[in-house]
């Protein structure tokens, strides 16, 4: 497994970080977690295309997650290199229903034509995807929101999107090799249905992860030491995330 990070940023935009969106190569196919705007274009600058995508998992409706999911529906209609495979989007209840009317809005241009488009409503689910396997669990979010976790052989990464400490966040990274998780204000500023550096600490230490990767940081963070409050609760590897970084297992 291959994981690239195309965006470690947030809903406010800043010049060093995209918004959220990672690459995950996986049992032969290479997949999208999230697509908040740009990551279409963040994707190209790893040198792959959309039209190399088998599938799109998306954790919850927020733009900052999920706007590029009508760039890349829009792309794939394109007359110069139409796609032909099947593409699979993945994504909380309602995620059927939002693409239809996203659809609408823009007067039929989302629609598939030249392959089959097929978008699933997930809720707490097992699965198997071609070489891997997927698990979701439901997240503590403002909005209908759930995290993934790959397995291929006996690795696994988790994603959680964005959540708070409750919902299934501990049960679905119990054990994985890789947790990539949200952070997204200080410990000062805590909001509701977003983690702070000492909850990602905790979360991180009770599922006994191997290496905790920290993403999605607002611009609160400028200056403060994140690290040290990680590290009250997580003896573990840790990585504060950039965008392009990449991770093998």
């Amino acid at each position: 497994m291959r994981v690239t990070m195309l965006g470690t940023g947030t809903g406010v935009p800043v010049p060093h970080r995209g918004y959220a969106g990672l690459l995950l190569e996986i049992g032969g196919e290479r997949v999208l977690c999230d697509a908040g705007p740009g990551t279409l274009r963040q994707l190209t600058k790893t040198g792959n295309s959309y039209l190399d995508l088998n599938r799109l998992f998306v954790t919850h409706a927020h733009p900052d997650h999920s706007l590029d999911v009508v760039s890349i529906l829009f792309a794939m209609r394109m007359p110069g290199a139409p796609r032909r495979r099947p593409f699979h989007i993945y994504g909380p209840r309602g995620l059927q229903r939002l693409i239809r009317r996203l659809n609408v809005a823009f007067h039929g241009w989302l629609a598939a034509e030249t392959y089959r488009l097929t978008i699933h409503d997930v809720g707490q689910a097992s699965f198997a995807c071609g070489r891997y396997r997927v698990i979701t669990r439901r997240m503590e979010h403002s909005t209908e929101a759930i995290g993934y976790r790959f397995t291929s052989g006996r690795r696994a990464v988790v994603y959680s999107g964005d959540t708070d400490t409750g919902g299934g966040i501990v049960e679905l990274a119990t054990g994985a090799d890789l947790l990539i998780l949200e952070c997204s204000t200080t410990d000062e500023r805590k909001v509701k249905g977003h983690l702070t550096p000492t909850e990602c600490g905790q979360v991180a230490a009770k599922a006994g992860v191997g290496h905790l990767v920290l993403t999605h940081f607002y611009p609160v963070f400028q200056g403060y030491d994140i690290r040290t409050r990680v590290r009250d609760a997580f003896r573990g590897h840790l990585t504060l995330a950039k965008d392009f970084q990449t991770f093998e297992l």
